[in-house]
């Protein structure tokens, strides 16, 4: 997926910065869902589990350090470790109930 996503953001002329892509894997091989020139969303919920995942770094602080701080950013290995360091799953849940959540035990 790396070669593939890389040569999307290639042909979109995106050199600089975060990206979020979706790309769904077919028997024709990969098929591009969507590519922004942003970082993942969530508000950034997601960001411990991709530190856990790549044993240090998100988008994030990448961004950041791309900016603020070259000689972390050149740290940055090229490509996430393989395997990931560890594993994760990030879930949204979605009420399609109405109303309001009066109180919360805890």
């Amino acid at each position: 997926l790396i070669p593939y996503t890389r040569g999307v953001l290639d042909a979109l002329g995106m050199k600089h910065g975060p990206s979020h892509g979706e790309i769904i894997i077919t028997n024709d091989g990969p098929c591009l869902v969507e590519m922004n020139c942003r970082a993942h969303g969530g508000d950034g919920n997601w960001t411990p589990l991709a530190r856990a995942l790549t044993g240090s770094y998100c988008q994030v602080d990448v961004t950041a350090h791309a900016y603020l701080d070259e000689e972390e950013f050149l740290k940055i290995p090229d490509v996430p470790p393989s395997p990931l360091k560890a594993h994760g799953l990030e879930i949204n849940l979605v009420s399609y109930s109405k109303g309001k959540v009066k109180s919360m035990p805890g």
